[in-house]
């Protein structure tokens, strides 16, 4: 699929430049010299089609940046939720307007908060911070005295994560911080109780 879309728009590109090349040509060097009346016709016909079908293709290629864009910075994932030790949610976060944010934590390590990077609290714990690159979340774990967990998809394996490193979160993984657990959703869950 993704070597058709490529093909597709190499396509394009060629098709378009072949346009502009055709319009600077019936421009400059031919409708200098069409003086009689039906041979300008033409040629006027010839380069507004040309211009019509380069403004066209000119015009996909706006659409497919802008979608890119979109998709560039765009979540994946509609809710962040943060579930305790006896698998209640204790707090749901919507990621639609969000770039990237940080997972705190109590110092007695009895609670997990999700902040902003700009307005975090500086008394709490900083486990890692999640950023939002190319339409995909990324992990990487800030934290030097807790460990920081993850399970991918159906593994049975919480994996201990390593300071420093980015991860990349899918809809199936699981983040572990002392007790709690971070999971993305990617449907919005209605009637949460908060805190």
């Amino acid at each position: 699929m993704k070597a058709n879309q490529i093909a597709g728009r190499c396509v394009l590109a060629v098709v378009f430049v072949y346009l502009l090349i055709q319009i600077y040509y019936l421009y400059n060097h031919i409708m200098p010299f069409a003086d009689k009346e039906p041979w300008r016709d033409f040629v006027c016909l010839f380069l507004i089609q040309s211009v019509f079908f380069a403004v066209c293709i000119f015009a996909v290629f706006v659409f497919l940046f802008l979608q890119q864009f979109i998709h560039d910075n765009t979540s994946p994932f509609e809710t962040l939720l943060v579930v305790n030790s006896d698998g209640k949610i204790k707090r749901e976060v919507l990621l639609s307007d969000k770039h990237s944010f940080l997972i705190t934590g109590a110092k007695n390590g009895k609670d997990i908060f999700v902040e902003s990077i700009y307005n975090s609290e500086s008394s709490r714990h900083l486990y890692g911070v999640c950023n939002l690159v190319k339409g995909c979340w990324y992990f990487e774990v800030m934290s030097k005295g807790r460990p920081v967990g993850l399970k991918r998809g159906c593994e049975n394996v919480i994996y201990r994560l390593k300071e420093g490193m980015l991860y990349r979160l899918t809809a199936a993984d699981v983040l572990y911080a002392d007790t709690y657990k971070i999971v993305m959703s990617e449907r919005k869950v209605t009637g949460v109780p908060q805190e």
